[in-house]
């Protein structure tokens, strides 16, 4: 397994940042649905504007951390139909700031690269990369929601 752990910051306080956050997957309603990933084109900044997309199926459920003590979401995906992506399970979970109208969003969980050896070799040279950028560009795609005025 690969962890993936990355984090961004919101300008929201922490309490708002996490009722949008519950309501950016609430059209999941406790199933898994579809979600488009966007995929840095060889894990190129997103600056480049070069993309593919990935249909996958999320599921993000209302949940507490491992020490019992702040909500979090229980979230997990994998690719719509066959293919060559990985499965990933870990939490979104909203953190506060010493700023009291800003907070952070922190994705943190795992993956097994497919393929086998195959995939592992390609995870340790550029997939785990690519994973790193796509987990940004869903956070950046959180972000925007949740800062957007109402």
């Amino acid at each position: 397994m690969t962890r993936l752990r990355e984090t961004i910051p919101i300008e929201r306080p922490a309490e708002k940042a996490q009722e949008a956050l519950e309501r950016f997957f609430a059209p999941l309603n406790g199933r898994a649905g579809p979600l488009r990933l966007r995929v840095p084109f060889q894990g190129a900044p997103s600056d480049y504007g070069i993309y593919f997309d990935r249909d996958v199926l999320v599921e993000a459920n209302r949940a507490r951390d491992e020490g019992n003590l702040n909500d979090v979401l229980s979230i997990k995906w994998a690719p719509e139909g066959t293919g060559i992506f990985p499965r990933f399970s870990g939490t979104l979970a909203v953190c506060g700031d010493d700023n009291p109208v800003r907070s952070f969003i922190e994705l943190d969980g795992s993956y097994a690269p497919p393929l086998g050896a195959a995939g592992q070799v390609f995870d340790a040279a550029i997939g785990h990369h690519i994973a790193q950028a796509t987990a940004r560009e869903l956070l950046a795609d959180i972000k925007t929601a949740i800062e957007r005025p109402a």
